[in-house]
């Protein structure tokens, strides 16, 4: 009785291995990740609308190629609260966003790249991020 082992094996099609396909493409996968990010851990009280405004939107917020500038989402005063966060400035106590606010928005835009395969994105991306999600809100105009 002879033994062929797998190493062994020839096959006619030496790339066979390239030809498989894949059962779900890189969007559904980013879809999923995100909808187990959202069972696991909410966006942050600031903007809350986050976890309603659907998985297709949160990608897109990380995928984004438009240049969100603060200026075009947020109030006059939450754009001296922006600057003064990045500066490392204290924050007027009057603004609608403090420290803690942006850091959390920062930190659930960052965990959101990462979800959407951005192993490492850098702070630009985050920040652009952050202003697409503040967008989805009523920043502009509060009421």
């Amino acid at each position: 009785m002879e033994y062929f082992s797998d190493a062994s094996y020839d096959s006619d099609h030496p790339d066979e291995e390239d030809n498989i396909i894949p059962l779900y493409t890189e969007r559904e996968l980013d879809y999923m990740e995100l909808e187990l990010l959202l069972d696991t851990r909410k966006p942050p009280p600031v903007i809350e609308y986050a976890k309603d405004i659907g998985v297709v939107a949160l990608r897109g917020a990380v995928l984004d190629l438009k240049k969100w500038t603060i200026e075009a989402v947020v109030d006059r005063m939450t754009v001296h609260s922006w600057n003064d966060f990045w500066r490392n400035s204290p924050i007027d106590e009057k603004a609608l966003f403090d420290g803690e606010d942006w850091n959390a928005i920062g930190e659930f835009s960052f965990t959101l790249c990462l979800a959407c395969g951005f192993d490492n994105p850098n702070i630009s991306h985050v920040q652009n991020v952050m202003l697409a999600l503040l967008n989805f809100g009523n920043f502009k105009h509060p009421k």
